[in-house]
């Protein structure tokens, strides 16, 4: 089709574009609802592999043993200066509902295989190693969640997470 006047090429190339446009626009819109991107600053990490760069997936809230997980800090974790309530977390989903855990002061342990070692973080949070010795048992929906190093701010401190911290699975980037 040739069009000859100048407006009529705009209203012609606008008609094409428009549907291409409003996908993008819908597209872009449920990306950016769906899915977060996360950057892991701390010196010392304590998940797998290394990785400082994360995708979290807030639709997926089935969260199985061993996956990356997102969810809000709560006021347990006020008792330490490195998360605020507004602090999204990051750790490794390590026991799920009916699942027993016990910590002491060596291992924390689920269905008795080690998931963490000691209460490295105790002295820290001036509290006894003591003070965080328990047996308890997750209940369906929670997570119990660790880190990969004895200095990891983790469950071992404040216990489970509870499903309305979730907010989603967290995918690790290659770079």
């Amino acid at each position: 089709m040739s069009v000859s006047n100048p407006l009529d090429q705009k209203v012609f190339w606008f008609k094409k574009a428009l549907p291409t446009l409003i996908a993008i626009v819908i597209g872009g819109a449920y990306l950016e609802n769906r899915f977060r991107i996360g950057i892991d600053d701390q010196k010392d990490r304590c998940l797998p592999g290394n990785h400082r760069w994360f995708v979290v997936d807030t639709y997926a809230k089935d969260i199985r043993r061993d996956d990356l997980v997102a969810f809000a800090a709560d006021q347990r974790m006020a008792m330490a200066p490195w998360f605020s309530f507004t602090h999204i977390v990051i750790k490794i989903a390590t026991g799920v509902g009916g699942d027993t855990v016990t910590v002491d002061t060596q291992t924390a342990r689920v269905n008795g295989s080690v998931v963490s070692e000691g209460l490295a973080l105790a002295g820290k949070l001036k509290q006894p190693a003591a003070a965080f010795i328990r047996t308890e048992i997750v209940t369906d929906g929670e997570l119990w969640v660790t880190g990969t190093t004895e200095n990891s701010f983790d469950s071992r401190y404040w216990g489970v997470v509870h499903p309305d911290q979730i907010i989603g699975k967290v995918y690790a980037l290659p770079f």
